[in-house]
């Protein structure tokens, strides 16, 4: 990959799963087609303590929250009830003081255009989003203009292995990547298929930090 220049472009395949309180997966996921863009922020925060009358030395956190900011141009009536906790019946979607938004995973997939053929998935672990806004434009004389709706979500470092993590990237690219390792990893429906995933990935980073595979 070291070889190559990569940009990533586009936003598709967008889905949503909601989690139960083990973070595993509740039903199925649910596609959320009509995505124009999402946006992720990675937080931690530096600090830089002084001593002998100057800047000693910087301290970091780590990753403290991920922030995925979701630009849709409609979020369907299931879509915000597996996120939002919002009620639906009689074709009557109610925001009520009972409304609670689920705790979700996430995954897309963008592309990296010097590697058309093998795209980018990008997974997030766990989050809750907030209730987004509503923009609705009176229609002009020319063409439509429709203004998607915005949503955006925190998610937290979870338990995997001995490690805690937020975001994953899946480089297809790569030939050891495997689609259902990284969707269990993500997305995982049962704690069997979680700990598998997470083994695999184990075992794989640590053959390629030692010596022999480095040499």
């Amino acid at each position: 990959m070291a070889d190559n220049k990569f940009v990533r472009i586009g936003t598709k395949g967008l889905k949503i799963a909601k989690l139960n309180d083990d973070g595993l997966v509740v039903g199925e996921p649910l596609s959320l087609p009509g995505t124009t863009e999402a946006d992720i922020t990675v937080t931690s925060e530096n600090a830089t303590i002084n001593a002998d009358d100057g800047p000693y030395m910087t301290l970091s956190s780590g990753i403290s929250k991920v922030t995925l900011k979701l630009s849709n141009y409609f979020l369907t009536p299931e879509a915000k009830q597996m996120i939002l906790g919002t009620k639906y019946a009689m074709g009557m979607e109610v925001y009520g003081d009972d409304a609670m938004p689920n705790h979700v995973a996430i995954m897309f997939e963008t592309q990296l255009q010097s590697n058309e053929s093998h795209p980018l998935y990008m997974g997030l672990l766990n989050g809750t989003f907030k209730f987004p806004e509503s923009k609705n434009k009176t229609k002009g004389s020319g063409a439509p203009d429709p203004s998607p709706d915005e949503i955006e979500g925190e998610f937290v470092l979870q338990e995997r292995g001995d490690r805690k993590v937020a975001v994953v990237n899946g480089f297809s690219s790569d030939p050891k990547f495997d689609k259902d390792t990284f969707t269990n990893y993500v997305m995982p429906k049962d704690q069997t298929t979680l700990d598998a995933a997470i083994q695999k990935f184990a075992d794989a980073l640590k053959q390629a930090e030692s010596p022999t595979s480095k040499g």
